[in-house]
């Protein structure tokens, strides 16, 4: 008989069927559009129905795995419109599912089911109830969406040049497959730490965790990069679209991880401690302790 995961992630597989079978059909009835713009309005389409599934079951993440979803099948369907298979490209589609695979088990294994909702989006509702069906839809889902979309127009704009591969083509394939190994790496390191101190309030300090507060934030924000660099070999010129990976770096830096490392000072005072020897994102030699110094000179 099938467990109640497995049935609330078979509902999941068949939402994310839709969201993208009406993406697809939004991109055609477009036609008359420039296919940048196609691809984003049928992006927000697919958007706005994993909205309207995530406010039916009354949880917003139900838009979680959509982060690393769609970039994978975006390019593979722009690889398919244009008809463009160069061993680039190629490399780019792997890479990026590589990744997405890997992010998306991850969600996967840590998700017990429908009602279960990530913590962020729990006090978005807490403090502002009303306005919830707003935030749900721009904050949590849509904005998220347009970062994505920044990185991805870089990736669609290469695809539809269907560049040759070159030194950079393989730097930048390389950098999104060594990015998704920090995260896998530093995933299954948390998990071990979660799984030996169940209960307890401590800090993790091994393994990446020990040169970095977010490796996991490291790996995410270097795909990117990753990505960037497999554009600017395909247009030999550094212009505007490195926005792109800035805004992605924006992102974790001025949101994400102050938002993260606010709720863990709330339950670890020693966190603060940690975030004084500790980079914030890029692995790099630690401060020591003041007492550790202190038995130094001894």
């Amino acid at each position: 008989m099938m467990n109640k995961k497995t049935r609330d992630m078979l509902i999941f597989l068949i939402l994310y069927v839709l969201a993208c079978t009406v993406g697809v059909a939004v991109f055609s009835l477009v036609s008359s559009l420039p296919d940048v713009y196609r691809f984003l309005l049928a992006d927000v389409a697919s958007t706005l129905v994993i909205y309207l599934c995530s406010m039916l079951f009354k949880n917003a993440s139900l838009y979680d795995p959509y982060w690393s979803v769609i970039p994978p099948f975006m390019v593979g369907f722009a690889m398919i419109y244009y008809q463009a298979f160069g061993l680039a490209n190629i490399l780019l589609l792997i890479a990026l599912s590589v990744w997405g695979i890997r992010l998306t088990y991850n969600w996967a294994s840590l998700w017990t089911g429908f009602h279960d909702m990530d913590w962020r989006y729990v006090e978005m509702k807490r403090k502002a109830p009303k306005l919830y069906p707003l935030t749900n839809l721009f904050g949590i889902q849509m904005f998220p969406t347009a970062i994505v979309f920044a990185q991805l127009a870089c990736a669609l704009m290469m695809i539809k040049i269907n560049p040759q591969a070159d030194f950079l083509t393989f730097l930048g394939a390389a950098i999104i497959g060594l990015s998704a190994l920090i995260q896998l790496i530093a995933d299954q390191q948390m998990k071990r730490f979660k799984a030996r101190t169940h209960g307890e309030k401590k800090c993790i300090e091994e393994g990446l965790w020990k040169y970095s507060r977010h490796p996991n934030y490291f790996g995410e924000i270097m795909v990117w990069w990753g990505v960037y660099v497999m554009y600017l070999d395909a247009v030999e010129t550094l212009d505007f679209m490195i926005i792109s990976p800035i805004l992605m770096t924006s992102l974790f830096l001025l949101i994400s991880i102050p938002w993260m490392e606010r709720k863990i000072l709330q339950t670890r005072p020693e966190y603060k401690d940690y975030q004084k020897r500790v980079s914030m994102i890029i692995p790099f030699f630690r401060k020591e302790r003041d007492e550790d110094r202190l038995l130094d000179r001894a």
